[in-house]
């Protein structure tokens, strides 16, 4: 299991696909009890539970919806939203959330990293900060200028990345990561 996470060894392109898409199987599974915690404590700003959301109409649930928003929204403004969040979230949520997207982003980072020192073992290291500067660069501007467009962009850059990456043969012939 060690060498799944290790940063040394190299691996093919079809190891390297297999690997992107256990890391997207990790990534659901930290979005899965991302939500799973925050649908918690919305439901609980509702002051309802699911068994009584049966007989309620779609307006309804509208106006508790909004009032929990609102809720939320005045007391994340009163007192900041870290401090919110340490009230609202409970240490084994906050244990189990960090735990879920480290193994996520160790996972993915060691298998860029592998197939990276494949292609260009000579230059890896500093191949691999240059990937991983570009990818959060584009990632950031993103995020300062959020759209359809650039999010669209973002996607197309980060596939034909990974089309790149997993495409081009290695000199290495045997794999050992």
């Amino acid at each position: 299991m060690e060498r799944f996470f290790s940063f040394n060894g190299t691996i093919s392109g079809s190891s390297y696909i297999l690997r992107m898409l256990m890391s997207l199987l990790l990534f659901f599974i930290f979005l899965l009890l991302a939500l799973t915690c925050f649908s918690g404590i919305i439901f609980s700003y509702m002051n309802i539970d699911l068994a009584s959301l049966e007989g309620i109409s779609m307006a309804e649930s509208n106006t508790i919806g909004e009032e929990a928003g609102l809720k939320i929204a005045e007391e994340m403004m009163e007192m900041g939203p870290i401090e919110w969040l340490y009230q609202n979230i409970s240490f084994i949520w906050m244990i189990v959330l960090i735990i879920t997207l480290g193994i996520f982003l160790w996972f993915s980072l060691s298998s860029y990293y592998k197939r990276i020192s494949a292609i260009f073992f000579s230059n890896r290291v500093k191949m691999f900060v240059g990937f991983i500067l570009i990818s959060t660069g584009t990632f950031t501007l993103l995020i300062m200028n959020i759209s359809i467009v650039n999010l669209l962009y973002y996607l197309l850059f980060n596939i034909f990345l990974w089309v790149v990456l997993s495409s081009i043969n290695s000199p290495i012939g045997e794999h050992d990561g």
